[in-house]
């Protein structure tokens, strides 16, 4: 009887592999839906005002922009056909390429994206202004010739033109649209919003007015909204969706424990780090032997473990492949007693009580109890501290704020200026609210970061973010927790697919390798 029990568990479990699988195509097949959900909602279509993970990934598909990544994060032409560089750096000239239309069927002109950037500057809500700062004026003296003037050179500044505030938007439509500009995109990119049932189901369609008919292969790209995860992988087995993303741990454990669906597995390291952020003008951590001794304190396979795979221990800032990471700089090995002897050294040799803020999340919660185990053994007693979002973003960058607390920060571009000069540049400290969170100021990093950000060699850049990412090792104004990774699943058949580091759900040059009559059946 147990035999055949077992039996019947082992068939229930192979029943929960594909459904479906992949009709053999050798080349990429034209048509179809493909269909994804996510646990919240878009908040807008409006590329000057988008900033969140869940708008970010149908913005994408909406608007070109001048210049775009490849998967590798290498810089490709999009909308401009080409570009050059004064010796200087200070002078960007950009030639459109020609015949490129609206959704409407209105030319694109490049005194559209100098608008774009007006718009970045001036929108209230726009988080874009912040990437700007290095441009002097912009100028449009031919309808495909952009001229983008610096104030000081800035190496990394190809990289902002990938973001959606490079996109064309033309200032009558803009203008007659006002509020409702939001949910009615005029489309420059491969897709164009054919329906939005606000927080139920957004629908793009092939737009057939893009210059590059060759790129986009699904006639529609649906996402559904406000999804819960677990529910998310029962409709993915049942062929209602056709991507899930973002599930929850025991599903996730599931699948990578299933051999069928292995295949089907994706993952990719975002641009992000985590960690905890130590005030630095605050004791106990305004003496590094202490920010030193948590970081041996931390056990990061506990994270990694609860993360169910899905991070990846970091030593820095740096995800592994970036420009300027020390490839040669191991995170810091799990060490109690070279803890305990640097609190010795730094006066507290009985540890300390520190409060430690977080965000009121699950998922932070197991990670801060982990943590609070790992440094109790070394003597530092935490205390947990429960935070809304928008009260831990607001306390984060106050002075007076908790003086320790979790923290990560996902960046805008896979150059090295994204993640060191907001978070630990002493320039980021004048403001009222600062994103450097650790309040951490060293002239000779300082000193480094600006020559990196205005060294044209690529060699030499990364020379000089190689020497910040020793500094802020040994400084460790964080205590360098993990990466995560985004872990999707995708049907069998759908092909030509891999999750992006900066535009995540990327289904753009997607297919679906299907039958005539659509999915092929197992």
């Amino acid at each position: 009887m147990m035999r055949a029990l077992a039996l019947v568990a082992l068939v229930a479990c192979a029943d929960r592999g594909p459904k479906y699988r992949p009709a053999g195509n050798p080349s990429p097949r034209d048509g179809g839906a493909l269909r994804y959900a996510t646990v919240s909602q878009v908040r807008t279509l409006d590329p000057t005002l988008e900033y969140d993970d869940v708008s970010h990934v149908p913005v994408h598909a909406l608007f070109d922009t001048l210049i775009d990544y490849d998967r590798d994060l290498q810089l490709v032409p999009r909308l401009a056909e080409r570009w050059t560089i004064s010796p200087d750096g200070l002078v960007y000239t950009f030639t459109l390429r020609p015949h490129l239309h609206y959704s409407d069927g209105t030319p694109i002109v490049a005194s559209d994206i100098a608008y774009s950037f007006e718009r970045a500057r001036k929108e209230p809500d726009s988080q874009f202004v912040a990437f700007l700062g290095d441009v002097k004026a912009i100028d449009a003296p031919g309808e495909r010739e952009l001229v983008i003037q610096l104030a000081q050179p800035n190496a990394g500044f190809l990289y902002v033109l990938t973001m959606p505030l490079t996109t064309p938007q033309r200032r009558a439509y803009v203008e007659a649209q006002g509020d409702q500009l939001r949910r009615r995109p005029l489309a420059t990119g491969p897709y164009m919003l054919a329906a939005w049932d606000e927080g139920r189901r957004l629908v793009l369609r092939k737009n057939p007015q893009y210059w590059d008919p060759q790129r986009a292969h699904l006639d529609e790209i649906v996402l559904v909204e406000n999804v819960a995860r677990d529910v998310q992988l029962m409709m993915f087995e049942r062929g209602e969706l056709d991507a899930a993303e973002r599930l929850t741990a025991p599903d996730l454990l599931w699948l990578g424990e299933t051999p069928a669906w292995q295949p089907y597995i994706h993952r990719r390291v975002l641009m992000n780090a985590y960690g905890s952020r130590m005030n630095t003008r605050k004791k106990p951590f305004d003496d590094r032997r202490v920010r030193q001794a948590l970081n041996y304190a931390l056990d990061k396979q506990h994270t990694v473990k609860l993360l169910d795979g899905a991070a990846i221990a970091a030593h820095g800032m740096l995800v592994p492949g970036l420009l300027g990471r020390d490839e040669s700089l191991p995170p810091y090995p799990h060490d109690p007693a070279k803890a305990r002897a640097l609190l010795a050294e730094a006066g507290y040799p009985h540890g300390f009580d520190v409060e430690y803020a977080l965000q009121a999340d699950d998922e932070a919660e197991r990670l801060a109890q982990s943590m609070q185990a790992d440094l109790a053994t070394v003597g530092v007693r935490v205390r947990l501290s429960r935070m809304s979002v928008a009260t831990l973003g607001e306390a984060l960058g106050r002075a007076d704020g908790p003086p320790f607390a979790k923290v990560g920060w996902t960046a805008d571009s896979p150059d090295p200026s994204s993640f060191f000069d907001a978070c630990f540049h002493s320039r980021a400290l004048a403001s009222d609210y600062t994103t450097n969170w650790s309040f951490y100021a060293n002239p000779a990093l300082d000193q480094l970061l600006d020559d990196a950000r205005r060294e044209p060699d690529t060699s030499k850049r990364a020379a000089l973010y190689r020497r910040v990412e020793r500094i802020l090792y040994d400084d460790a104004p964080w205590l360098w927790d993990y990466h995560q990774m985004m872990t999707e699943v995708t049907q069998p058949y759908v092909a030509g697919y891999e999750p992006h580091a900066i535009w995540l759900r990327d289904y753009t040059s997607a297919w679906l390798d299907v039958g005539p009559d659509g999915p092929v059946p197992r």
